[in-house]
């Protein structure tokens, strides 16, 4: 069975069907939450079902509605362990530098931000519970657990705290680790902020050499894995255009 596609405002969550229900990648901005709810109804399916929530890293775009979704069912998280004291912050981690992939990228971002009263890239503050699971890198047991033929990998590069799923079949979950929008802005298959090229190119490896075939990005439309072949090493950390 295929994943579910749910696009929110800016980004898409993907539901994957697993042992009882599915296992849902990332949640959206906090105000997505009702369209959220909108999009399980029409897809005709209970939120209930919903009883796992693979969270790729803490941005407020991925992490946003974690208070809504756990207030209204229960369900288990699974983070990467560096995402626990991020996540208590509510505000996407600026410790570790990084920067817009391009000048023209930062110019459109500068404008989105004076527009958009909601991009302040923070996020109601989450405190993961005992129920949750943390992972200190690479898991190829966790999924198995839950009916589900694939591993979760440790992927920086956007952020410290970066996980994504490859499953046997070759699709790829990879939040923000890359993505197909906006190409037209020369993003080159990397999201619009990174923190260190090195390290996301080592993670688009690491996802190839797991069998990965088409990449389901957070923000854009399914593409093929090879694309991350072609553009490995074509930004550089240097290259990046800080912001803060």
């Amino acid at each position: 069975m295929k994943p579910i596609t749910m696009p929110l405002s800016v980004s898409n969550v993907y539901l994957v069907p697993c042992e009882g229900g599915y296992l849902q990648v990332d949640t959206g901005y906090p105000q997505d939450y009702a369209r959220y709810r909108r999009n399980l109804a029409r897809a005709g399916i209970e939120l209930r079902a919903v009883r796992y929530l693979l969270l790729t890293h803490h941005h407020d775009d991925h992490a946003g509605f974690l208070n809504d979704i756990t207030r209204d069912t229960s369900l288990t998280i699974l983070a990467h362990e560096q995402a626990q004291p991020l996540l208590l912050t509510g505000a996407n981690d600026k410790s570790r530098g990084g920067g817009y992939v391009n000048r023209f990228v930062r110019f459109i971002a500068d404008i989105k931000m004076r527009l958009d009263p909601h991009w302040t890239l923070t996020f109601p503050p989450f405190a993961l519970r005992e129920q949750d699971r943390l992972i200190a890198g690479d898991d190829e047991q966790w999924l198995s657990q839950i009916g589900i033929e694939g591993k979760i990998l440790y992927t920086p590069g956007h952020s410290i705290d970066h996980i994504a799923v490859v499953l046997r079949s070759g699709e790829v979950f990879c939040g923000d680790a890359a993505a197909s929008f906006p190409l037209w802005a020369g993003t080159k298959y990397c999201t619009i902020f990174m923190t260190d090229m090195d390290a996301a190119y080592q993670s688009w490896q690491k996802l190839l050499d797991a069998g990965g075939r088409v990449v389901y990005p957070a923000h854009g439309r399914p593409f093929a894995a090879d694309q991350l072949r072609r553009h490995m090493g074509k930004i550089s950390t240097a290259e990046l255009v800080k912001f803060f």
